[in-house]
């Protein structure tokens, strides 16, 4: 596996579980604004951290159309 490689799969499963999170077809309970700030701010870190890898190891990726 390269590290453009690992990556893109980083990114993939990060989309998913952003996705997840947010997914708005879903009856559930109210959340304490609190913890959604704190989820907000971890899925704040990871896209940092993978800004960082890319960086790091020269992933070369392009936008998707």
């Amino acid at each position: 596996m390269t590290a453009t490689e690992k990556y893109l799969a980083m990114n993939n499963e990060f989309c998913r579980l952003r996705d997840a999170i947010y997914e708005c077809d879903v009856e559930e309970a109210e959340e304490d604004e609190r913890v959604q700030k704190n989820v907000e701010l971890a899925l704040g870190i990871i896209v940092q951290y993978l800004d960082y890898y890319k960086d790091l190891n020269g992933v070369k990726t392009r936008q998707k159309q």
